[in-house]
């Protein structure tokens, strides 16, 4: 657990007028990207400017706020963030973080998957960065998005990049999915080809999961896939909390896999990574304002030092240098 500087304090301190999410259920990256920025020794003006470039896009809190006697009357009903936020915090208070993240991580993983993954993500961030108020904003988040892909459980005798080759195949042709992440996800989930199919393997660790996420999105430059990197760390970060690990893990494989087939099939080949080390990597890292290019860069730094994979850096690096192009076309 680390200690956040001041100015990100300050900065988190600010951005508790901004709702959870903001347009058609896009999720508020601010919190997760100031942690990441000040994790990577951002300055204090790249942190300032971080927050200007995303708080301009966000949506002030829902001042309509319900109280909350159980949270769990509150899941999937996707409001009610500042109620739930009372909640959780007076929960702390009574029986302490840890013992509130025990007893509700269990409970939410079976929707991993909510909001694009930002739910799990935002928490992880949290409790690294070791913030209960934002802790409990992002249990509040988790609650109020909740939705789960009701998958089966049974096991099958595949590796996991077979399995998921296999569940491909069996959508190919599918009608359109459409909508955002989430919503899509929820399609394929349901397509006759993915739904009462065995989609577990019968031997899986964190690893696998973390290295096959990390596969698909190091052989193609993807939006959807840069959250399965990004879910895994997070996970990675929850699983003291989570209960048993081998529940916990299915949930995520579930999601990960899901994924992956929201993704229509592309022959482009993702431009080379450039020649950089990590401490150049994180340098500029620290100094970008896109969210998504921020917590990529800070999950695969946090992932290789797990692991120890050199795609971790090929793909930060990758998409620093497609930021930089982007800003001069």
């Amino acid at each position: 657990m680390e200690i956040l500087s001041d100015t990100c304090r300050a900065l988190l301190e600010r951005s508790k007028r901004f709702g959870p999410l903001y347009g058609d259920r896009l999720a508020n990256h601010l919190p997760m990207t100031l942690i990441a920025l000040d994790r990577m020794g951002a300055p204090v003006d790249s942190m300032a400017r971080a927050f200007d470039a995303n708080a301009r896009q966000l949506q002030a809190r829902d001042a309509d706020i319900s109280p909350v006697a159980d949270g769990a009357d509150w899941l999937g009903k996707g409001r009610n963030a500042g109620g739930l936020e009372r909640y959780f915090q007076a929960c702390a208070r009574r029986d302490g973080r840890d013992a509130v993240l025990r007893d509700w991580l269990p409970r939410l993983l079976p929707g991993v998957a909510a909001s694009a993954f930002h739910c799990l993500i935002r928490l992880a961030y949290a409790i690294d960065a070791g913030d209960q108020d934002e802790a409990c904003a992002a249990l509040a988040y988790w609650v109020m998005e909740y939705v789960s892909l009701d998958l089966p459980p049974d096991t099958v005798d595949a590796a996991p990049a077979a399995l998921a080759a296999r569940l491909a195949m069996a959508v190919a042709g599918h009608a359109p999915w459409d909508g955002i992440i989430i919503d899509r996800m929820r399609q394929a989930a349901r397509h006759p080809g993915v739904a009462g199919t065995a989609i577990q393997p019968r031997g899986l660790d964190l690893r696998q999961v973390a290295q096959f996420a990390l596969g698909a999105y190091h052989a193609r430059e993807d939006f959807t896939l840069l959250h399965t990197v990004t879910a895994c760390h997070a996970f990675r970060l929850l699983l003291p909390y989570a209960g048993e690990p081998g529940r916990a893990l299915r949930y995520l494989w579930e999601a990960v896999v899901v994924a992956t087939l929201t993704v229509e099939p592309s022959a482009a080949t993702p431009a080379a990574a450039p020649d950089l080390d990590w401490q150049a990597c994180m340098a500029q890292a620290a100094r970008a304002t896109d969210a998504h290019v921020v917590k990529l860069c800070w999950s695969a730094y946090c992932e290789h030092l797990a692991y120890g994979d050199a795609r971790y850096l090929a793909i930060a690096a990758r998409k620093l240098a497609s930021q930089s192009i982007k800003r001069t076309m």
